[in-house]
């Protein structure tokens, strides 16, 4: 998972600029990966009655 590896290999500095567009895309990604685990959840395996 992005971010998780904290080894100095890993690590870089970024401006305040670029740190604030590498978050936002991080946290997109996470809302949107939990949206679909959602969605899954309650989708429909089989028909509504009344749609029959």
């Amino acid at each position: 998972m992005a971010g998780d590896d904290h080894s100095l290999s890993n690590l870089r500095s970024l401006c305040a600029w670029h740190h604030k567009q590498k978050s936002s895309r991080e946290g997109a990604a996470a809302y949107a990966a939990k949206r679909r685990a959602l969605e899954k959840k309650f989708r429909r395996s089989e028909q509504h009655p009344g749609l029959i």
